[in-house]
């Protein structure tokens, strides 16, 4: 969902929809430069499939085996660009690296149009997940609360759930909270 949050907001930084106030006077689109690294970044680390990423299209294909055709078309079209989206996150985004391999790994990413199809098409699938959850993952939700519990009772913290509920994490409807401090 973080990620769905940073591409919109990307999105209209670049098309200068709004920016915001500073004394630089920098615009949309420049904000957007600054946002696309961490944008890519985190999309390069939920999709490695290397120990040092999530690996999503996985967990997808196990969460969501009806739709292993789809998963497999998306990745199909991320693929091809993967070198590409990983060196950028390494080089510039999260790990960084030497001014010279910098410049030349974000030049690679502008050169390669298809790295932005890849990550709409990818967008576009977890998008198409988020509404099938409650039809195709019935535990999905006391699974969340379950972990939310664990979470609460393990860290000594409060989660807040209204914030989950207005994520899509957690249905919108009122429900008794059953564990509370």
């Amino acid at each position: 969902m973080e990620l769905i949050h940073f591409y919109l907001l990307w999105s209209s930084l670049n098309e200068n929809a709004f920016y915001p106030e500073n004394s630089l006077g920098q615009d949309g689109p420049d904000f957007a430069d600054s946002l696309r690294t961490a944008c890519l970044s985190w999309y390069c680390t939920i999709v490695d499939q290397s120990s040092d990423g999530l690996n999503i299209f996985e967990l997808w294909r196990l969460l969501f085996p009806r739709h292993l055709r789809k998963i497999d078309r998306v990745w199909s079209e991320v693929e091809p660009e993967w070198e590409v989206l990983r060196e950028f996150r390494d080089k510039c985004g999260f790990h960084a690296d030497t001014a010279n391999k910098y410049f030349a790994a974000r030049q690679r990413v502008r050169e390669t149009p298809k790295c932005a199809k890849a990550l709409q098409r990818f967008l576009t699938l977890a998008i198409f997940f988020l509404r099938k959850e409650d039809q195709e993952l019935p535990d999905f939700v006391s699974e969340v609360e379950e972990c939310l519990l664990n979470v609460e009772l393990g860290c000594n913290v409060s989660v807040n759930r209204d914030r989950f509920k207005r994520l899509l994490i957690l249905p919108r409807g009122n429900y008794k909270r059953l564990f509370g401090r």
